[in-house]
């Protein structure tokens, strides 16, 4: 209060924590419903990030600074349509830089034409890139220390700056308007996207710095959603993709999801934004606090369920129980990690797109059960296809969180030894010895890797000489010695020789893809053979099943009479397009 204070005139404000009775659970509830068109009414809103430290004058003025010339560029619009243009700086000479006054013709997010001065876009990657000028190289260091202070992790805060049509920070003395700083943040973020197109090893430690620096995500979900929001809206299925969906290695990629102190807060301060919020409704979805997190959880659940969100039974993680929930419900107020897919930037679009129970919609619908009122439970079509036999193991594994820096190259060949190791312990017929290796390939990550242009994509045999290049390499993880021995007979084969030889000049990325998707994850193989990637916590017994609309296969448990839990979505090689499905049906089953 004393940096706001005007020095010679009475100003009237209203602070949300101290208007409300935090004590009176009624009041709460009708209050932060109207939250919403308080924001949206007021004339600015001050967003207080904390006092200054050591650090935090210095990034104000440099984002303010930084700021003002990536929004005399239009970079307040979002960092998209600039990434194109400064992925061509980085290979030109300083001598051949383009400083004529020619403009570029930029497409904004709302559909809009924006002229921008090239000299001015190109001048200002230039003095922050460290290719060319190094006059203006970014305090990496401390623009992460100011964007991970604790206001950008609150979830009450979004709808804080996004409703209002005037927005400022202040921290310590210092101050900086939301446009300008969320200018500032879209340079580095197509600074970012810039440099993680180039090729590791010709970048500068600086760049290098920049690209493992990661701390943007939370930061970038605050600044963009006033923008974005003047021109979408997104459903509460979408809002909670957004502020929920996280990495699992919190101490390399950093947090992503919005927290709250109240459990319950992860639903209410997303509806007043929700472009569903009436419907919701409609179905009991209202801030209430008068019921518990587990109340709230399931009747959001539920509604969601009944919109047709059925996907969202991905983010279900049973190794992230909280409040005595059921299996077939999110716990909102964690990090979602375990995700097969991404999503389109509508936030509800899946992709790469799966079909593994089939394209009949009929077979989508979610009956929700219930008893006096309660919601008991949901019962779903599914198919129980298959049953885990053997479960991978690695006996040395510290973290199931993180691959340690020393195993960065041992670990993708211990993963992938073992996952061919498993297409041993059932006599189900693989056509060749390369034919196993293509499937422990695939399985290996997922079914999904990422093409020449960074887009995640689905992968066929498009990792198969990579994995011949591991196997290779790994020899000393092979225990079997007919598997070594086919390892040696493919490597004998000159056309498979060659192009591994090829290959190894070449980019691989086989290796680093293992790393991010074995992260809380374990390989199997079924009883009719085939192999498997999902959560740790699935076991020996566990049922791989079809649930009706959704895209990927479901481990299931089973629990007495009839009952079963969700475990975890996953890869199911050779079923994922609904081969499974053929000739057979679905039947009801109930979730708990």
């Amino acid at each position: 209060m004393m940096a706001l204070r005007p020095a010679k005139e009475h100003i009237m404000i209203w602070i949300d924590f101290l208007c409300i009775n935090q004590s009176d659970d009624k009041e709460k509830s009708w209050q932060v419903g109207l939250m919403a068109d308080i924001y949206q009414q007021a004339y600015k809103v001050i967003a207080w990030l904390g006092l200054a430290d050591i650090s935090s004058d210095l990034v104000m003025d440099y984002l303010s600074s930084l700021g003002a010339k990536a929004e005399a560029c239009g970079m307040d619009n979002g960092p998209e349509p600039y990434r194109q243009v400064w992925q061509r700086l980085p290979l030109k000479p300083l001598a051949a830089r383009d400083l004529n006054q020619s403009v570029l013709l930029i497409r904004t997010a709302a559909g809009k034409t924006s002229i921008v001065s090239r000299d001015k876009l190109h001048s200002l990657f230039y003095s922050i890139s460290g290719c060319h000028d190094q006059d203006n190289l970014l305090p990496v260091a401390d623009i992460r220390r100011f964007f991970t202070r604790p206001w950008w992790g609150r979830i009450w805060v979004l709808q804080e700056i996004t409703f209002p049509e005037n927005a400022e920070f202040v921290c310590g003395t210092k101050r900086i308007t939301r446009r300008r700083c969320s200018a500032a943040l879209n340079a580095y973020s197509a600074l970012w996207s810039t440099l993680m197109m180039k090729d590791p090893t010709s970048l500068t430690p600086y760049q290098r710095e920049i690209i493992t620096t990661l701390f943007q995500h939370r930061p970038t979900v605050m600044l963009s959603s006033w923008n974005i929001y003047r021109y979408y809206r997104f459903p509460l299925a979408a809002l909670l993709r957004a502020t929920c969906v996280g990495s699992i290695n919190l101490r390399l990629h950093g947090p992503h999801h919005l927290e709250s102190t109240d459990p319950r807060d992860k639903i209410f301060a997303l509806l007043g934004l929700a472009a569903d919020r009436e419907k919701l409704k409609d179905l009991g979805v209202i801030p209430d606090y008068t019921k518990s997190c587990k109340e709230t959880y399931t009747i959001t659940m539920a509604a969601l369920l009944q919109q047709g969100h059925i996907s969202l039974l991905s983010l279900c993680q049973i190794s992230k129980r909280h409040f005595d929930l059921p299996t077939w419900i999110p716990d909102w107020s964690q990090s979602a990690t375990d995700m097969l897919q991404d999503v389109e930037d509508d936030h509800i679009t899946l992709y790469p797109k799966f079909s593994a129970s089939g394209v009949d919609s009929r077979h989508s619908k979610v009956t929700i059960t219930q008893k006096d009122g309660i919601i008991g439970g949901i019962s779903v079509m599914c198919h129980a296809y298959d049953e885990i036999y053997e479960v991978g193991t690695f006996p040395n594994r510290i973290s199931s969180h993180e691959v340690p820096l020393l195993e960065t190259f041992s670990w993708p060949k211990r993963w992938l030894a073992e996952i061919f190791r498993l297409t041993y312990c059932i006599k189900q017929g693989y056509a060749d010895f390369s034919d196993r290796l293509r499937a422990a390939a695939r399985t290996s990550i997922g079914g999904v890797g990422y093409n020449q242009d960074k887009q995640l994509v689905r992968v066929q045999d498009d990792r198969f000489l990579e994995a011949v290049c591991l196997l290779r390499d790994g020899m000393k993880y092979i225990k079997r010695n007919e598997i070594k021995l086919g390892v040696q007979r493919l490597l004998a084969d000159s056309a498979i020789r060659d192009k591994v030889k090829r290959r190894m000049t070449g980019h691989r990325q086989l290796g680093s893809e293992i790393i991010g998707k074995s992260l809380g994850r374990l390989p199997f193989i079924t009883k009719k053979g085939h192999l498997v990637l999902s959560s740790e916590y699935a076991k020996q017994g566990d049922f791989v099943a079809l649930i009706g609309g959704a895209q990927v296969p479901f481990i299931l448990r089973y629990k007495s009479g009839g009952q079963y839990q969700l475990i975890s979505g996953a890869y199911v090689d050779g079923i994922m397009d609904g081969e499974a499905m053929e000739n057979s049906k679905f039947d009801s089953i109930n979730l708990v």
